[in-house]
């Protein structure tokens, strides 16, 4: 056969590693030490770990890597700044000997390592009455309203950066028409 110029003749993927493009939320950049490139600087170092997770023929396997470098741009659309984790052997089978290779098009789940908080305090999210303020239970039994500093939220859990102190007793409970000072019944 003959093959015109221009035409594509094939798709060559490398084996030795794989690279992976996850989109973060401009939100969760501020838990995440990423590689930041500034023009004129030396090749910035490596990333957090990332674990990624797919499911195939039923099964889930993973896949050990490591954010190496970030996108040049924010998506105008998502603001999502795009993460390239690089995994290493992605077509070895690595310590699961029945895990299919990582292929190309394969959908997977992120989960990458963030930086640590120390000094929080993690709630349920329906602990918290307004978007800042808690209900705790005094010595008293009675309830208090306490404003809280929020630094994270998520679907289910509040971290709480300040506002609360060791042995506080935060209500998870709903209390209708709640009173500051109001006597309370603890379960």
């Amino acid at each position: 056969q003959f093959v015109s110029r221009g035409v594509s003749m094939a798709v060559i993927y490398a084996i030795d590693y794989a690279e992976v493009r996850l989109p973060i939320p401009d939100q969760d950049l501020a838990y995440i030490d990423l590689p930041l490139a500034y023009r004129g600087s030396q090749a910035p170092p490596k990333g957090p770990d990332v674990v990624l997770r797919a499911k195939f023929a039923g099964k889930e396997y993973s896949w050990q890597g490591r954010i190496v470098v970030t996108e040049g741009q924010i998506d105008q659309e998502s603001r999502m700044l795009h993460a390239v984790a690089e995994v290493a052997d992605p077509y070895g089978r690595g310590e699961q000997p029945d895990r299919p290779p990582l292929a190309v098009g394969m959908f997977v789940e992120a989960e990458i390592q963030g930086k640590t908080v120390r000094d929080v305090v993690v709630l349920p999210r329906i602990a918290m009455r307004t978007a800042d303020e808690v209900l705790v239970v005094d010595r008293d039994n009675r309830l208090r309203f306490r404003k809280v500093n929020v630094l994270r939220t998520d679907r289910d859990h509040v971290v709480v950066r300040s506002g609360l102190q060791s042995g506080d007793r935060v209500g998870i409970s709903i209390v209708e028409a709640a009173i500051d000072g109001m006597q309370v019944r603890v379960l």
